[in-house]
């Protein structure tokens, strides 16, 4: 997976790491494992980790259409489109 070798060892490493050992499990009646629960914060620090994965990937693959410019890219205008971010009340 490329996204992994964009963000630090070491901070990749580090995120596992606690992850990891904040992992409690659940089991069921036989014992068996059925369920993870995870400390909020480990959560919080996995969610964003996976979005900034996430937005990276997105970057590479668009990043060969960027570099042929705004016209040739097909981009738009912000001027033309600007006003379609302007009401967030519908999200």
């Amino acid at each position: 997976m490329t996204v992994l070798t964009t963000a630090s060892s070491k901070e990749v490493t580090r995120l596992l790491d606690e992850v990891l050992s904040s992992a409690r499990y659940l089991v069921d009646a036989n014992g068996d494992k059925t369920d993870v629960v995870l400390p909020l914060s480990a959560w919080d620090k996995l969610l964003v980790w996976l979005e900034e994965a996430d937005d990276r990937a997105v970057v590479q693959e668009w990043l060969p259409r960027l570099k042929l410019g705004p016209v040739a890219s097909g981009a738009l205008r912000w001027e033309e489109v600007s006003s379609e971010w302007d009401d967030d009340d519908s999200i």
